[in-house]
Parts: C-alpha cells; structure tokens; sequence
C-alpha cells in the first residue's frame, strides 16, 4: 500500500489569530483619489495578466 503524505501549513504570523480583525472600510466611504488609484491599479493588473495569458508582458526583461 502506497504511504500517503501528509502536508502542513505553516503559519507565517500566528500572533495575527489572537488579534481582533480589522474592519475593512466600505468602497463608497474612501476617498475619491484612493478609489480611482486602486480601480487604476487593478485595471492595470488585469491588463498585465491577459496579455502575459496571450504570450505577451509588459515587464521588461
């Protein structure tokens, strides 16, 4: 019989699971340069994403 492996996680920052978590503040109530900054950056990381998808990048060697 093949002996099965067994994996574990490691966790990276145990200290964080004894912390309350953090609130994340809703879209509409951040400021309209952080919104428009991070819909910029996310339409840029998808752009990036497709194009390395078509064989395509947009980094530089």
């Amino acid at each position: 019989m093949p002996r099965k492996t067994m994996t574990t996680q490691l966790e990276l920052f145990p200290e964080t699971h004894s912390t309350a978590a953090t609130l994340i503040p809703h879209w509409q109530s951040l400021p309209d340069d952080t919104r428009h900054a991070v819909t910029r950056l996310m339409a840029r990381l998808m752009m990036e994403h497709a194009g390395a998808t078509e064989g395509e990048s947009y980094h530089e060697a």
